[in-house]
């Protein structure tokens, strides 16, 4: 009989550790989902700051080509001038 309580026992021993197991490792997903809910977020920012930056730098160049192409309107006149 004492042979069986003790099979009773261990087997209470390790449904208990199953139990905790079960436990921390639901505790963990939870805390694994809100990370990764968190990482998604933050993705989602940096992607919108990346494309308006990539907007600011087209816009930028754009400028740029603008202001080429004025100088190079009031140089070209000036060198064709100058030479004839």
């Amino acid at each position: 009989m004492n042979r069986e309580i003790d099979k009773f026992d261990i087997l209470e021993e390790k449904i208990a550790q199953l139990v905790d197991a079960y436990s921390t490792l639901r505790d963990e997903k939870t805390a694994l989902g809100e990370q990764l809910t968190q990482k998604e977020l933050e993705i989602q920012k940096l992607k919108e700051k990346i494309f308006h930056l990539s907007r600011e730098r087209e816009v930028a160049r754009e400028k740029v080509e603008g202001l080429l192409n004025r100088v190079d309107r009031l140089i070209s006149p000036q060198a064709g001038v100058g030479r004839g």
